[in-house]
């Protein structure tokens, strides 16, 4: 799982065609060198190895008067189906690192609202089995296992896992209330190409049902 990888990919998808200084502009904004340990380094390299890989072509130059032209990318149809694969990923796995949860965070309106609440709600099941897991660990330490202070440790598991579970399950509420703009809503949601918002087709990679 890469943070980096998604935001640039986010980056380039929202903005249509970019450069690599746009990309680690808006993202230093954003404090992501600090949140998601996003150096200027890596985004360049994150932008060569997604060209690379397919999932960026060129989009030509850009002049600038503060320099030499800026080479612009914009992302092609296995991109789209990697950003999307990256996001539903961070966004339901209760085991995703900060930084690629914050990533996910940080893109989730690029969902419909339906589909990121589902992928909410998967993670919320298995951070309520991590809490579970947690407070049968402090269980078994109250009942005497030494030393003693390793309690502590067992302790600090059980908080930060109920607060995990707590802040998921606000999200969830929130989003079902109507809470900020997704995709398919009418309108560019943030992190949405601006011909997203006339599109009306589903997410790469995601489930449908059939009857």
């Amino acid at each position: 799982m890469s943070a980096t990888r998604l935001l640039v990919l986010g980056m380039v998808r929202s903005f249509g065609p970019a450069h690599g200084y746009q990309v680690r502009r808006e993202l230093l904004s954003w404090g992501a060198d600090k949140w998601a340990n996003v150096k200027p380094g890596s985004i360049y390299h994150a932008l060569r190895q997604l060209l690379k890989g397919g999932m960026l072509r060129s989009a030509g130059v850009e002049e600038s008067g503060e320099g030499p032209e800026r080479a612009l990318f914009e992302v092609t149809a296995a991109g789209e189906e990697e950003f999307f694969r990256l996001l539903q990923e961070a966004l339901s796995d209760a085991e995703a690192k900060p930084e690629y949860f914050g990533a996910a965070i940080t893109f989730m309106t690029a969902l419909p609202r339906a589909r990121a609440v589902g992928l909410l709600r998967f993670r919320l099941e298995g951070l309520e089995a991590a809490r579970r897991t947690a407070e049968s660990l402090l269980e078994a330490e109250v009942m005497g296992y030494k030393p003693a202070h390793v309690f502590e440790l067992f302790r600090s598991w059980v908080v930060a896992a109920e607060a995990n579970v707590a802040f998921t399950r606000e999200l969830i509420e929130r989003l079902e209330g109507g809470a900020y703009s997704m995709a398919g809503e009418g309108g560019r949601s943030f992190g949405e190409p601006a011909a997203a918002s006339q599109a009306t087709g589903g997410v790469p990679g995601e489930r449908r049902e059939t009857g």
